[in-house]
């Protein structure tokens, strides 16, 4: 290691030499920094826009709009007695109904006196209770001898699979009663003998809070009994679903009297989530359009600590954003995947019933030349398609969707939502080879793959940066070594001169 003299001896300042003499030799290094921060945010830019397509892909088309309860959604009409029965129609729902009601399902429930006058904070253990395990219901639960009957009433309601709800009260003792209706209820063992010995509880509670015939009782559960177009049934619970229809029964119905429910296509319902596509795939489409389309700014390059050093923050921040601009300006993956966005909208679906095109049948229409193919509905055009033909969103969205994986090649019998789920997928993978971006998931921290071309290229820049930063430290310390040197030797010219003159 070569020592660093200051100019002493010459009078010249050494290190502000070196500096000036290594900034010639260090633009070479800048220039491979700057390289591999525009790599950067060209990865980056890549990034932005694969988020955004993998939620549409998988957030919007996947779970959302290739959902029965999206495109082809339905409502359920309950006429004739309305308050007997609520009803509520999935996608799939088909068929009309009358339903009759003849009994609720209710809940078996225990009433239990044996400690009545006793407050809620005596100690199990006053009771007789010492710590150890209690069987409840569907469950077990952990006592100790400081807990209180408020602490076993608590532990009870608190885990649910016991399937029973504890209160207490002094004045009134104990109840118990099943959080399920019907047979399915866990409070007794044998619903049909509902008794002290039925009781499904740990023979040491039972002993405390129901000592004798006189301090229980219990009320039986009931499963319901309902007749659906003719056909009675029991149900465990006043809320099942028939024929994709969920039925809620809420009131028994007198002898000829029912319950009338239609199934019919919710037009609001489908036109709201046409409309959530059109605004879903409208982002997508701009967040990609901006990007190949941004001004690039060439004579911007990403600035140097010495630079940056050298302006205020806002010029920093000012220059930055014009030298991130652009990055993905004229993209040949993002204009693809435009172009085949575009052509997946513009192009008829052959339903197997005939051909229909979004821009003549439903209303979407992509406007002018300056909105770049943003989409737009027309909400009544929709609707009088739906009139004619309730099935005609589903048809054009969802046809082929469930085959999706089969091929990767857009065909005119696939749906819109395939279309774009194959042109989706396709240009996620290319991002992928190029800048190593994820092709599933939409998180913005996550991390990019070291093998693609960019990582390739950045891998490779990181090695010749570091190389060339060794090689200018060693040209840094010859420097320094050949200062040294001269000032060794005016030190000895200095001190021969100042011999012979004294």
């Amino acid at each position: 290691m070569v020592m660093r003299l200051t100019g002493l001896a010459s009078g010249l300042d050494i290190d502000t030499m070196v500096q000036k003499l290594m900034q010639t030799q260090r633009v070479p290094l800048d220039k491979m920094n700057q390289q591999r921060q525009l790599l950067d945010w060209k990865r980056e830019s890549y990034r932005e826009v694969s988020t955004k397509m993998v939620t549409f892909m998988q957030d919007k088309i996947k779970d959302t709009f290739s959902k029965a309860t999206s495109l082809n959604a339905q409502k359920a009409t309950v006429t004739g007695n309305t308050t007997a029965v609520t009803a509520t129609a999935s996608g799939t729902a088909s068929g009309n109904m009358t339903v009759g009601v003849s009994k609720l399902a209710t809940a078996s429930n225990a009433i239990m006196t044996g400690q009545s006058g006793t407050a809620e904070d005596t100690k199990l253990s006053a009771l007789g209770l010492a710590s150890g395990t209690l069987q409840v219901g569907g469950s077990t639960i952990s006592i100790s001898e400081d807990d209180t009957i408020a602490t076993l009433v608590s532990k009870i309601n608190n885990n649910s699979a016991t399937g029973i709800t504890a209160i207490y009260d002094k004045n009134s003792g104990l109840s118990l009663s099943s959080t399920a209706t019907g047979t399915d209820g866990k409070l007794f063992m044998n619903n049909s003998v509902p008794d002290k010995a039925g009781l499904n509880i740990d023979n040491k509670l039972k002993d405390i809070f129901w000592k004798d015939a006189t301090d229980g009782s219990v009320t039986k559960a009931e499963n319901a009994v309902v007749t659906v177009n003719g056909l009675t049934m029991e149900k465990t619970t006043n809320t099942f679903t028939i024929n994709g229809v969920t039925l809620t029964l809420n009131n028994t119905t007198s002898a000829g009297s029912t319950a009338n429910i239609a199934v019919s296509k919710d037009t609001d319902a489908i036109v709201k989530s046409v409309q959530d596509f059109v605004d879903s795939y409208n982002e997508l489409l701009s967040l990609m359009n901006s990007k190949v389309s941004e001004e690039r700014y060439k004579k911007y390059a990403p600035l140097t600590s010495e630079q940056k050093s050298e302006m205020k923050e806002d010029e920093i921040t000012e220059w930055t954003a014009k030298a991130k601009s652009g990055m993905l300006k004229n993209d040949s993956i993002l204009q693809e995947a435009i172009s085949s966005m575009r052509s997946a909208i513009l192009g008829d679906v052959d339903t197997g019933n005939g051909k229909v095109n979004l821009l003549q049948g439903l209303g979407i229409t992509t406007g002018n030349y300056q909105t770049k193919g943003k989409l737009s509905l027309d909400v009544d055009k929709l609707k009088e398609a739906l009139e004619k033909d309730p099935n005609v969103v589903n048809k054009v969205f969802n046809t082929n969707y469930d085959k999706v994986y089969t091929s990767n090649k857009v065909a005119e019998t696939d749906g819109i939502l395939a279309r774009l789920q194959k042109i989706s997928t396709g240009a996620l993978k290319s991002m992928n080879t190029t800048a190593g971006t994820s092709t599933s998931s939409s998180d913005v921290t996550t991390s990019f793959l070291t093998s693609s071309t960019i990582g390739s290229q950045l891998t490779s820049l990181d090695r010749r940066i570091s190389e060339f930063t060794s090689k200018l430290n060693t040209i840094e310390t010859n420097y320094f070594r050949k200062f040294t040197a001269m000032e060794t030797a005016i030190n000895k010219y200095n001190s021969s001169g100042s011999s012979l003159f004294g």
